[in-house]
């Protein structure tokens, strides 16, 4: 056969018929394949799986799939691959002479004259065989496939790709890639899936939808997928440095959930057979807090220590913290935190004013460097710049005061540990010994505190010559046995509370007591309207710091009798209708009942300022010893100490009793305003000193029209000078008004004398006195009216006036005492009364803001009005507007 391969153009055809061959073999074996195939490709590109459920799709392709695996292998078992002695035979039956294998021959006797005529026989062969054609299979085809399928078909595919050109390969893909899981209960899934921002970024839950665009939450949100599903999905976490998968668990309600946290930008899937939901979700960082100071700390008049410092934070500061470090200490100081109150929840931006009590502090009196901590609520902290500063140390006057102050602090400074003691078995331990080492715990205590129990063992040495308070001796007792006794350093620190009050106690006596739990009550009220409690909450809390404020008032006038004050001063001002017990002044109890409305009313920030003012007015009482002849009374001027009104120039007693009778008119006015105020609401007061009645009742049970009690018929005043049980508010208003012109009378005739108005009592503003009497007046004639606005506006503007007056008159009464005494009147003029204000003359309480009644009413009544319309509206928006309101406040 070698030979063959030297006829020119003989290899082409045998390759050729080799391959008709072929492709005849191929398609006798594999047409079911063929046409199985085909027929499947018609009905994906012709979209009738298009067009089909997800189901059918799916069974399409399984019988498509299963139907490829037997027909193939039926196929391959049926396939023949022909070989080339194969084609080279069909090829030399298309000549009579054969001439390929006769080519093959060889001769039988090898002579000169019959390989001659061998080679003249091969040329012929080879002639003949050059001239061969390629073999005819059609008949063969004909048989194969009298169908012509194997034309048909490819043109039906052909025909069919060309004329879906557009949609083919979409149709293909899903053709391929149905929904497996359709056949198994997908089409069932029900998928939910949410994202919680962490709590302390205030945003809402953000609910997800599979296919929208990315969602940005904050960092470290928390993702919930809770799925209905026949069986447990696979949630799915990708991000670009990790890849997570989450088995669902099953819930008690027959859902399955699953949780994750985002930290970083994720894609997030849900795989059951399949993809079956994806969100992708941006996760923004959260940034650190920022805080600094904007003054450093420094000591303030009170011994508090006052600083300002601003903080922001993008969801809002967590918690601030002043962190205090020795200065004398190295490198390893240990760390002390102090906690300050910030104004708000969470504020994001906030720059206040703090002033912390930190006297008693173990530190107080050393340099310390201090530093502002700012924490987020994802626990993220911050440290502002160092402040170097001095504690400042609470200022004890008495003696023994100041050393129980010395013991204390020597306890709290003392860090080192007690001395290990190794206990013997029980076995060793010999017949009637002792352990003494279990009891004498004093003697493995660190220095600090053996030097604390010598200092009370010195300090109470015959308390019956040196202890005046026995609670204080019995409290040091105590205190010292607990160091004995104590076997560890935080042991010893548990009598710092026990030692802190009996300093104060040797300080300031009982009232100390009292003092604490008023700053209890105001800080249990900050708090409350700081977080925004609820209204019977904060109702409750102001109640207990009003009897706090009641209770350190009395602790504070025991202790002032008791160290010589005759009496309780009595304050002209201090009368308050109703008969309820005075809390020192009816300055102070404006005060209460004005905290009380800000508080019913929303005003968070006006109300905890207000509570600031009032605590620190309280904590600086200071009582002054009279002398029983009226002189010395707070709020008013009078005498100095010592000095006897009798003792005084005429003119001053003129303006002192003038400036009384002022005082007793302003306090009437205003009872009067309160009363008109109170009518005007429906709810009217009795006069001063009765009980609140009706509109319509009279004392006694009195029907309107029958005889009062009075001394006549008709009076308008009782015996005392004062408004009977019967009298009308515009028969109040005049007999003020009256009182005013028997005042401006009689300071004109003992002004008279003199020419230009600077006699005894001249001092008084004439025209002033005419400008009240005339506002009373007309406050008067519309009383008897009715017209109760008009009435108000007239009685505000004398009690305006009537105030303004006494504070002119006692001013004017101060320069002539300080122009008498001179430098002795000015070291007693710098005191202050029990209520803080200046003892030279009336004070209009400056320093602290408080909302006139009238407004406070307003508030109430809109706050009221609103809490109507949203029970009565039947409107869902009007609603949910007041709804906001009424949360604001």
């Amino acid at each position: 056969m070698a030979e063959l391969k030297r006829i020119p153009g003989l290899e082409p055809k045998i390759a050729r018929t080799q391959a008709a061959l072929w492709r005849l073999s191929a398609a006798r074996a594999f047409w079911p394949l063929a046409v199985f195939v085909s027929l499947f490709l018609l009905m994906v590109l012709t979209g009738l799986v298009d067009v089909a459920s997800e189901q059918l799709a799916s069974i399409a392709l399984i019988i498509f799939l299963v139907g490829l695996i037997p027909l193939a292998l039926i196929g391959a078992a049926r396939f023949r691959a022909p070989e080339r002695t194969e084609a080279i035979r069909e090829l030399d039956r298309r000549s009579e002479l054969r001439p390929l294998s006769a080519l093959a021959d060889r001769p039988a006797r090898p002579e000169a004259s019959g390989v001659a005529l061998w080679r003249v026989h091969e040329t012929r062969l080879t002639d003949a065989a050059r001239r061969l054609d390629h073999p005819d299979f059609g008949a063969r085809w004909k048989a194969a496939d009298p169908f012509y399928l194997r034309f048909l078909l490819p043109a039906l595919l052909a025909a069919a790709a060309l004329l879906t050109f557009a949609s083919a390969g979409d149709r293909l893909s899903r053709a391929f890639s149905p929904d497996i899981g359709s056949l198994f209960g997908a089409d069932t899934i029900r998928i939910e899936a949410w994202i919680t921002p962490p709590q302390h970024t205030g945003k809402p839950p953000v609910f997800l939808a599979s296919g929208d665009a990315p969602v940005r939450v904050p960092a470290g949100s928390e993702i919930t997928v809770r799925v209905q599903a026949p069986s447990a999905p696979r949630l799915v976490i990708e991000s670009a440095d990790d890849s997570e998968r989450l088995r669902f668990a099953k819930t008690p309600e027959g859902a399955y959930e699953a949780r994750a946290v985002i930290t970083a930008d994720s894609e997030v899937r849900v795989t059951w057979w399949g993809e079956r939901a994806v969100w992708r979700v941006r996760a923004s960082p959260d940034e650190a807090p920022v805080v600094e100071w904007v003054s450093t700390p420094e000591l303030t008049p009170t011994d508090k220590t006052e600083f300002s410092w601003k903080a922001s934070d993008d969801y809002g500061v967590e918690s601030l913290e002043l962190v205090l470090y020795r200065v004398d200490e190295g490198g390893d100081a240990t760390a002390d935190t102090v906690a300050v109150q910030l104004p708000g929840v969470s504020p994001k931006n906030a720059e206040e004013t703090t002033a912390l009590d930190l006297t008693r502090h173990r530190w107080a009196g050393l340099e310390v460097r201090g530093f502002l901590r700012a924490t987020d609520g994802a626990g993220q902290s911050t440290m502002s710049e160092a402040a170097v500063f001095i504690l400042p140390e609470k200022l004890l006057l008495q003696p023994l005061a100041q050393a129980i102050q010395d013991i204390r602090v020597t306890i709290l400074r003392e860090d080192d540990a007690y001395e290990e003691v190794e206990s013997p078995n029980r076995e060793s331990l010999e017949a009637g010994e002792v352990f003494t080492a279990a009891t004498q715990r004093i003697d493995r205590a660190p220095a600090g505190i053996q030097r604390a129990s010598l200092m009370i063992e010195a300090v109470t040495y015959k308390p019956e010559r040196f202890f005046e308070d026995v609670s204080v001796y019995f409290g040091l007792s105590h205190a010292g046995s607990i160091l004995q006794a104590a076997s560890s350093t935080d042991e010893a620190d548990a009598t710092e509370p026990l030692l802190w009050s009996l300093a104060l106690r040797a300080e300031y006596g009982s009232a100390a007591d009292a003092l604490r739990a008023l700053q209890a009550a105001r800080q249990a009220l900050e708090e409350a309207l700081r977080d925004g409690a609820s209204e019977a909450e904060i109702q409750r809390r102001l109640e207990a710091f009003k009897q706090a404020a009641q209770n350190y008032l009395a602790a504070r006038m025991a202790e002032a009798m008791a160290n010589g004050l005759d009496a309780p001063p009595s304050d002209t001002d201090s009368a308050q209708s109703g008969g309820g017990s005075a809390l020192g002044g009816s300055d102070f109890a404006d005060m209460l009942d004005a905290l009380s409305d800000l508080t019913e009313t929303g005003a968070s920030d006006q109300a905890r300022q207000l509570l600031s003012d009032i605590t620190n007015m309280l904590e600086n009482l200071e009582f002054q010893q009279g002398n029983g002849s009226g002189d010395g009374m707070p709020g008013m001027p009078g005498a100095q100490q010592g000095e006897n009104e009798e003792d005084l120039p005429e003119e001053e007693r003129e303006m002192s009793e003038t400036l009384r009778e002022l005082s007793d008119l302003l306090r009437e006015q205003r009872e009067l305003n309160d009363d008109t105020l109170a009518e005007e609401r429906g709810e009217r007061r009795g006069p001063p000193g009765q009980p609140g009645q009706q509109p319509g009742q009279q004392e006694d049970g009195q029907q309107p029209g029958e005889e009062g009690e009075s001394d006549q018929p008709g009076s308008p005043q009782g015996e005392d000078g004062q408004d009977g049980p019967g009298t009308s508010l515009a028969e109040r208003q005049s007999r003020l008004g009256d009182l005013v012109d028997e005042l401006a009378e009689r300071r004109g005739r003992q002004g008279g004398s003199s020419e230009d108005g600077d006699g005894p009592g001249g001092t008084v503003d004439e025209d002033a006195l005419e400008a009240i009497e005339r506002a009373q007046r007309r406050a008067a004639e519309a009383l008897e009216d009715g017209n109760g606005f008009r009435a108000q506006r007239n009685q505000d503007d004398a009690t305006d006036q009537i105030r303004d007056l006494a504070q002119d008159l006692a001013g004017e009464l101060d320069e002539l005492r300080r122009e008498r005494l001179g430098d002795e009147y000015g070291n007693n003029s710098d005191q202050v009364d029990p209520f803080g204000r200046p003892m030279g003359g009336t004070s209009d309480n400056r320093d602290v803001t408080i909302p006139d009644q009238a407004e406070r009413q307003r508030a109430k009544d809109i706050l009221e009005e609103l809490r109507r319309r949203y029970g009565e509206t039947p409107d869902e928006e009007e609603r949910d507007y007041l709804e906001r309101l009424l949360d604001r406040f």
